[in-house]
């Protein structure tokens, strides 16, 4: 879930790359018959990185933010939420095929020191133990506000040991300029099921991979890897849409624990800090983005990336993906 300004530069290159997407999906929409030789619809996608946040309620409410996941394909989300009971609100109105996780900012100003609050832990297991919650995350380990990962850390620790008392997944957004900075915790809890979000943010791929070979428990999800995020300086797509050459030879090396998820987290500026998150007015882009360098793998790599990885991660038949 990273900070990001909207740039000219940023939009209109996610334009430029998913435009053939869009047109398609209007002309599929011109009647309400479509002829035998139209595109088929569009495959259902596992969304894996949601948030529906106290300051994005004035821009989606949870109809709204199920209505935007539908068009857009998604069939299984996962959601995690400042304040937690939006993301068991979002889950519940879906019926089913939306997964609550349980983030342990009990206040928004405690993001970036959640290590620190003292009252994370009997909280998460008071949520893991209702049966409302399925998972822990995200929890932000950035460095510069995060301490080190070498030596034990009461909270931290004791959210992933929690994950594992409760056989439940962890989201862990460890960012810094080296994968070395999350390896101890990863290495530390090797029965944790972990999704590392963003895949490290602003890391090349060699140095994902080195982290995934060090920590087999650890899978990744390439949200906010986008132009209007981390993409604008650490891009993972070249101008036709599909991975570079370095970032399709680690997602083929580890098609198996490669996913996706849009994560609608947006500040139209910095400097507006009365403003509301917008991030949900970008599924449509952000959704494309990613199914465009899908499409373009090898058809069973792009199954298990779109859909397949994560319903192994989170553990999910086919019953609890939404009907279509």
């Amino acid at each position: 879930m990273p900070w990001g300004v909207l740039t000219g530069v940023g939009l209109a290159r996610m334009t430029r790359v998913t435009s053939s997407i869009v047109l398609a999906a209007a002309l599929l929409t011109v009647s309400g018959e479509a002829a035998a030789d139209d595109p088929p619809p569009i495959a259902p996608l596992a969304d894996v990185h949601l948030h529906l946040n106290w300051d994005q309620l004035e821009v989606v409410d949870t109809a709204q933010a199920l209505r935007r996941l539908e068009r857009n394909g998604v069939v299984l989300g996962v959601v995690s939420s400042t304040p937690p009971v939006w993301a068991a609100r979002l889950a519940e109105a879906s019926g089913g095929w939306v997964i609550p996780m349980f983030m342990p900012y009990l206040e928004p100003v405690r993001r970036r020191d959640w290590f620190l609050d003292e009252r994370v832990l009997p909280a998460a297991r008071e949520a893991l133990a209702s049966g409302v919650y399925r998972g822990l995350g995200e929890m932000h380990l950035i460095v510069g506000f995060a301490p080190s990962l070498e030596t034990h850390n009461e909270v931290i620790d004791g959210m992933l040991a929690l994950a594992v008392e409760f056989d439940v997944p962890a989201s862990i957004h460890a960012e810094a300029s080296s994968y070395r900075y999350f390896e101890p915790l990863c290495q530390r809890h090797a029965k944790a099921r972990i999704v590392w979000a963003h895949a490290g943010g602003v890391l090349p791929p060699g140095q994902v991979a080195s982290l995934m070979r060090a920590c087999p428990n650890v899978w990744v999800d390439l949200s906010a890897r986008d132009p209007m995020r981390y993409g604008k300086v650490h891009p993972i797509t070249d101008r036709t849409g599909g991975l570079t050459g370095p970032w399709r030879n680690f997602v083929i090396a580890f098609q198996d624990r490669v996913m996706v998820g849009s994560d609608p987290f947006f500040r139209e500026s910095l400097n507006s800090w009365d403003g509301p998150n917008t991030g949900w007015n970008y599924l449509d882009t952000l959704t494309a983005f990613h199914r465009a360098w899908i499409d373009r793998l090898p058809d069973d790599v792009a199954r298990k990336v779109r859909l397949d990885n994560a319903m192994r991660f989170f553990r999910v038949g086919e019953s609890s993906l939404r009907r279509r």
